[in-house]
């Protein structure tokens, strides 16, 4: 009984060879060669978070209640003057309710 190897030995031989190949030098620690440099991962920050950041901080210091509207609607409640659409409060009443049942 014969068993041949067929093309074994030459991949068995290529292997050797291409083992006993010298290794390249290696760079210097913390400095890429040339045609690794412009493999690097590299990350960019968008602007848009610096504006959400700048509309957030500019939102703090803007006062929670606007004391010159509340005193204008009081003279205009006071005077009678002041006429408060029904559909427009009807609105209101029903998207804080619908906003509170899904918060």
């Amino acid at each position: 009984m014969k068993i041949e190897n067929g093309n074994k030995t030459d991949l068995l031989d290529s292997l050797v060879k291409t083992s006993q190949v010298k290794p390249q030098k290696e760079a210097a620690v913390g400095k890429p060669r040339e045609e690794e440099a412009n493999t690097y991962d590299r990350v960019e920050l968008s602007t848009r978070k610096q504006e959400i950041d700048r509309l957030t901080e500019k939102a703090k210091t803007q006062p929670a209640v606007r004391q010159e509207r509340v005193e204008e609607l009081k003279q205009s409640i006071e005077d009678g003057t002041y006429n408060a659409k029904g559909e427009m409060v009807a609105k209101s009443i029903l998207k804080s309710n619908i906003l509170d049942e899904l918060l």
